[in-house]
């Protein structure tokens, strides 16, 4: 009996992983056969932004894919932490819009004139740059302080703190932590993959991250078998 409800267990993991792993494939296929902008959307920068970060998450996406393959989900995981935060940080600009935009463009020169500062006094950098570099504009908006604090993007969409929580998880591996050595960290003379034990659990976070979050591509609907 017990190895009727493992070979039971098992099929049904299979077939969830399968589940997972198509409607990931079919999210990468669905964005690839959407197509370049349409020339009349290129004015909104808004869409230009979104529709680069919506690129970034997809192409991670097939590189998630080709490391589970490869039996590398530990270092699948860190790519896959990024695209989280790419799409949350895509939902919010989609309900904030230009406004949205213009805080990204302006958290963007406060982040350079930081990096600027820094640089003059680590390295020999020619001041022109420097000057340059501090002569952009910069104007604070409500919008920028919000993209700021990744924690506060999060908060604005789930005030239930869900996608921060998935997101502090995530960041666990992605830096150096006890949570990053374990994971190469093996008992004598085991022969296991050390990112982990269920690849299943990669595609359905994926699959999660599309679903919940993602503006487009998606019906919000997860595959059967949860």
């Amino acid at each position: 009996m017990c190895w009727v409800y493992r070979s039971v267990g098992w099929r049904r993991f299979s077939s969830q992983k399968q589940q997972y792993r198509d409607a990931i494939e079919k999210l990468i296929a669905d964005f690839r056969a959407s197509g370049p902008i349409e020339t009349r959307q290129r004015k909104y920068r808004s869409v230009l932004l979104g529709h680069g970060w919506c690129t970034e998450v997809h192409r991670l996406a097939e590189a998630t894919l080709h490391l589970v393959d490869h039996g590398l989900a530990h270092e699948a995981l860190i790519l896959l932490r990024t695209m989280f935060e790419t799409t949350v940080s895509l939902h919010w600009l989609s309900q904030k819009g230009d406004a949205g935009a213009l805080g990204v463009f302006a958290e963007g020169g406060r982040v350079n004139r930081a990096a600027a500062n820094d640089m003059q006094t680590a390295f020999n950098v020619p001041q022109d740059l420097i000057d340059q570099i501090n002569s952009e504009a910069v104007e604070k908006t409500d919008e920028s302080e919000v993209f700021r604090r990744f924690q506060a993007q999060c908060d604005e969409i789930d005030p239930r703190r869900q996608l921060y929580t998935v997101y502090r998880y995530l960041c666990g591996y992605a830096h150096p932590s006890s949570a990053s050595a374990f994971a190469y960290i093996q008992e004598a003379g085991a022969d296991s993959d050390p990112s982990g034990n269920q690849p299943e659990v990669w595609l359905r976070l994926m699959v999660r991250l599309w679903c919940a979050t993602c503006p487009t591509g998606s019906d919000n609907k997860e595959p059967p078998g949860r």
